[in-house]
């Protein structure tokens, strides 16, 4: 039941970013018909994308992960959670820990950056042109690392308890 409910989390992350590359696309196109119709660019359009990228990924990450979407050879483990699941799913649930491992770190070395961040009132881009907020960005990768984090815990835990017998495989 945690792990559904939980599923409703990792899919509003998930269109918060899907929504926020919508609008870039829009101000891409903009900024391009701005350029070559009135030689007119949009400012800070580059700075705005290149802040955007890392923000949109942290926000997807963990519904990606969550729909089995994620990057990875699944030769070996997919092999092994056929032939002898309780290894297979083992081995997942050692995969799943040394990613809820890596992003607690990304989170909770994220943290103070983006404490000290906001304290420095620092900000991205241009002056004159565009200024965004860095503890903004630094916020929604905490967000987005503790949701990953959640989701290979999720994980870890269905893993181990298909390996013990407790539970069938998905």
């Amino acid at each position: 039941m945690a792990g559904a409910a939980y599923g409703r989390v990792t899919a509003v992350l998930s269109a918060i970013g899907t929504a926020w590359i919508l609008v870039l696309m829009l101000l891409i196109c903009a900024d391009v018909l701005g350029r070559d119709l009135f030689s007119a660019p949009i400012p800070g359009v580059p700075e705005m994308v290149s802040f955007s990228i890392v923000g949109i990924v942290f926000l997807q990450l963990a519904q990606t992960l969550r729909s089995g979407g994620l990057t990875r050879s699944d030769v070996l483990l997919g092999g092994l959670q056929r032939r002898v699941p309780r290894i297979g799913y083992a081995m997942e649930a050692l995969f799943a820990l040394v990613g809820l491992w890596l992003f607690a770190l990304i989170a909770k070395t994220t943290w103070p950056l983006m404490l000290q961040a906001y304290a420095d009132g620092e900000f991205f881009g241009n002056i004159g042109v565009i200024q965004l907020p860095v503890w903004a960005l630094k916020a929604i990768i905490v967000i987005g690392a503790v949701a990953m984090a959640i989701q290979f815990l999720l994980l870890a835990s269905h893993s181990l308890l298909v390996a013990a017998g407790r539970r069938l495989p998905e």
